[in-house]
């Protein structure tokens, strides 16, 4: 079975352990070409890219979806640069629940959590604070924005 790197098809484990390491064999401006192109699974493991050129085209990429955009917010092993870029883009932190998953990773940079807060009611801010996988910075700035609502 020939599997193509550019449709969306259902792959196997045992497909996706191959696709893994052939990417990684790449060399980044192929990467950053297969990932304007590549389908879904191609386009997930590019987003754990270390590379940040190799992790921008996939945001980039023209057949990112929606479901593809909040499967990388949610994802703990999504480039920092892939959830900044979400951070972003004002059309998809729209979506209240992609704003939830945003602040929520533990790998979002903190910066990027922090100005999205003043948009959650204080019942989620609580929820927050109590919230070991988020950043203490995070966690306090909620806090912070509870003290002052009362």
């Amino acid at each position: 079975m020939k599997i193509s790197l550019v449709e969306d098809q259902p792959i196997s484990e045992e497909v996706k352990g191959s696709l893994q390491s052939y990417v990684s064999g790449l060399i980044v401006p192929q990467k950053v070409e297969l990932a304007g192109k590549g389908n879904k699974e191609v386009r997930t493991i590019l987003s754990r890219d270390p590379n940040r050129m190799v992790a921008r085209a996939v945001i980039n990429s023209p057949k990112l979806s929606e479901a593809d955009v909040m499967a990388y917010a949610a994802s703990t092993q999504t480039h920092d640069d892939v959830l900044r870029a979400i951070a972003d883009n004002r059309i998809w932190m729209s979506n209240k629940k992609l704003v939830n998953i945003i602040v929520s990773n533990p790998r979002t940079p903190p910066q990027v959590a922090v100005k999205f807060l003043g948009s959650f009611a204080t019942s989620e801010l609580a929820i927050l604070c109590r919230n070991r996988n988020v950043s203490v910075l995070v966690r306090r700035e909620a806090k912070r924005i509870m003290s002052v609502r009362g």
